[in-house]
């Protein structure tokens, strides 16, 4: 009987071998990847070089164990037993709070002042840096007013700031007693800087609202925030600029357990072989009440991930064209050529900058401590330095009048009803679009 048992536990490990050789090779099971970052490890070359000096045995060795068959699913099996057995997150970069509250280490790190004491020596140190960025920011504001440009400032709060009573306890007999976010917000009060104190706002309604500003298994806001996040900025603006912008309204609550990729970032950085424990909650879907009659200008948003749930939603279709500088360093743009550009490609940068009916800046606390990423620097050496050759210049505006579809067919039409050729109306539009911009007005939209 016994050798029975060994037999088939032999044959059986034998055959987990075997599948674990054919998924390796061949990948025939579909299983779902892990989340996060993935080193792509290549098959060493044998030497008897490398084979003498050990480089080859472990080289080798990262490459079996990042090919292994069923990989994903030993690892998932490994974290959901931890977890399950001794409530252990095995991403340092993840901890589990009251009731399932997931926090990202980063921002429980700036609540209770660690991120502060990394950056400056002292708290008055900190105030003193702040006070400079805020004259910078007034300078700013002095110069994009002389291109007819309105700035407006978004205090996108945290989910530890709004919500530490869901920290872990350790955490909360931590919190610092200085917030460089709340201080930030007292000077652009005192400035009377254009801004939304989200931060206040969270904290006032947060009791009363149906459903959590942030869920459970995320770091964001909400996908259920996002649209009356979105349109109180765009009434803000409208108070700002005089612009007659749309309004965004639910059409569908549509309640799920089945989670945006945004609302479950935590939870699948956990890499967990079972779903995370987590309530239903909406994931709304919008619409714009008017986009025809209303006014559509255009957006330059600087910010951190916060902006990119912004430009991701409903609230980009409010203008005619949008562009992220995400981190004031990646352009990603509603139009193909400036998308995934670099902001230092110094032409694109100044007319994506002086097309701008807004700049709006959309940051978090932990980002405070790297202010705007240097954008108002950014936009004064920029609109300092204007423009660059321009027979250079011309040829750039003519493959931007081309790579816009209405534009080009307006300049084509242009041409029919003039009796001109068609390079004589490209340059003629492409002349009139930069005399605007050399006499530092709007330039009309194509689409007018």
């Amino acid at each position: 009987m016994k050798s029975r048992i060994c037999i088939l536990l032999c044959l059986f490990t034998l055959l987990g071998f075997v599948l674990m050789f054919i998924q390796a090779q061949w990948r025939p099971f579909t299983l779902k990847p892990l989340n996060g970052y993935t080193p792509d490890v290549e098959q060493p070359v044998f030497t008897l070089e490398q084979f003498a000096s050990g480089d080859y045995q472990e080289k080798l060795e990262r490459y079996v164990s990042e090919h292994l068959g069923f990989r994903e699913l030993f690892i998932r099996s490994y974290n959901q037993a931890v977890y399950s057995c001794f409530k252990k997150i095995t991403n340092d970069h993840i901890v589990e709070g009251e009731d399932h509250e997931l926090f990202l280490q980063m921002y429980l790190n700036d609540i209770t002042g660690a991120t502060l004491k990394q950056n400056y020596p002292t708290v008055e140190q900190a105030k003193a840096d702040a006070r400079k960025n805020v004259q910078e920011t007034l300078r700013l504001i002095d110069t994009l007013q002389q291109f007819n440009i309105d700035f407006l400032f978004v205090f996108a709060p945290s989910k530890t700031a709004v919500y530490p009573e869901k920290m872990p306890s350790y955490y909360q007999k931590q919190i610092s007693d200085f917030s460089l976010e709340e201080y930030y917000i007292e000077l652009f009060k005192e400035n009377h800087i254009p801004h939304i104190d989200f931060l206040s706002y969270f904290k006032a309604i947060k009791d009363t609202v149906t459903y959590p500003l942030y869920t459970r298994t995320g770091t964001h806001w909400a996908e259920s925030t996002i649209p009356w996040v979105s349109d109180s900025i765009l009434r803000k603006i409208e108070t700002l600029t005089g612009f007659d912008l749309a309004e965004i309204n639910d059409v569908d609550e549509n309640l799920t357990k089945h989670y945006s990729e945004i609302d479950a970032e935590l939870e699948a950085s956990m890499n967990l072989l079972f779903p995370y424990p987590k309530p239903a909650l909406p994931r709304p879907v919008v619409a714009l009440s008017d986009t025809v009659t209303k006014d559509r200008p255009n957006l330059l948003v600087i910010g951190d991930s916060y902006a990119n749930q912004l430009v991701s939603s409903a609230f980009a279709q409010a203008f005619n064209h949008w562009d992220w500088w995400a981190y004031n360093r990646d352009i990603h743009s509603s139009r193909p050529r400036f998308n995934w550009r670099i902001v230092n490609e110094e032409f694109d940068a100044v007319t994506v900058l002086q097309e701008a009916d807004i700049v709006l800046a959309v940051f978090t606390q932990p980002m405070m401590y790297n202010y705007m990423f240097e954008f108002p620097r950014t936009a004064q050496e920029l609109l300092e330095k204007g423009y660059f050759n321009e027979d250079e210049a011309m040829e750039t505006v003519i493959q931007m009048i081309k790579d816009e579809p209405k534009w080009y067919e307006g300049v084509v039409n242009y041409a029919e009803e003039h009796h001109i050729t068609l390079e004589e109306s490209l340059t003629k539009n492409a002349r009139y679009w930069l005399d605007c911009l050399k006499r530092k007005i709007k330039r009309p939209s194509h689409e007018e």
